[in-house]
């Protein structure tokens, strides 16, 4: 008995740096996310894009989201002679500050945690609103948001919701769960409830 605690002795400051060595590979839980391409969501997870190089987000013109049905940006790849070619099929990317989600464009993870937060955003067209001044019809662009959370363990995303949280999220959290139960304004608290789920409960990630 005597000599397995002192070999466990021995061990201990070996595992828990090597545990703290592991947990900074988890990009919850690294204070420096690496810069580059995510080509999945196991690397974004990981922090271990699989590219580097020169990228950039190049913006698009709202005419071009509505009439081209293009998305709001897009991410480029710049070469070394400075010409620009569009980084298709990936998952994210990371500038080394900020994380971005590539769902209809490039969307900033706004919250790191066991749900991540990000808003998707775009322009879609509505009806036209004839003007009888000029006989003309002009259109009304309505911009498009709709946040969505991604759980870090599954990759799983899911619209924040009420129906949402109270049915896939906050049963992980029976406390939190019953006090959403009970809050009257929750519909208007989901992503501080999302911040809190997060505080209270850490996922496990094998490695």
């Amino acid at each position: 008995m005597k000599n397995w605690l002192y070999c466990w002795c021995l061990l201990w400051p070996v595992l828990s740096a090597a545990a703290q060595e592991r947990s900074t590979d988890v990009i919850i839980y690294t204070a420096s996310p690496k810069k580059g391409l995510y080509r999945t969501f196991t690397e974004f997870q990981q922090n271990n894009p699989a590219e580097q190089g020169d990228f950039l987000i190049r913006n698009k013109s709202t005419a071009a989201q509505i009439y081209l049905l293009a998305n709001r940006n897009e991410l480029v790849l710049r070469d070394a002679a400075g010409q620009e070619h569009k980084v298709k099929k990936f998952w994210g990317y990371c500038d080394g500050r900020n994380i971005y989600i590539h769902d209809n464009g490039l969307n900033l993870i706004s919250q790191l945690g066991y749900y991540c937060v990000y808003e998707l955003q775009g322009v879609q067209p509505s009806r036209g609103i004839y003007n009888p001044a000029d006989m003309t019809v002009n259109a009304i662009n309505t911009p498009v948001r709709l946040k969505k959370v991604i759980n870090i363990v599954t990759g799983e995303i899911l619209e924040l919701s009420w129906y949402n949280l109270k049915k896939y999220i906050l049963p992980q959290d029976s406390a939190l769960l019953g006090e959403f139960r009970a809050d009257k304004s929750k519909r208007e608290q989901l992503e501080s409830y999302i911040y809190r789920f997060n505080q209270r409960n850490k996922p496990f990630m094998s490695q």
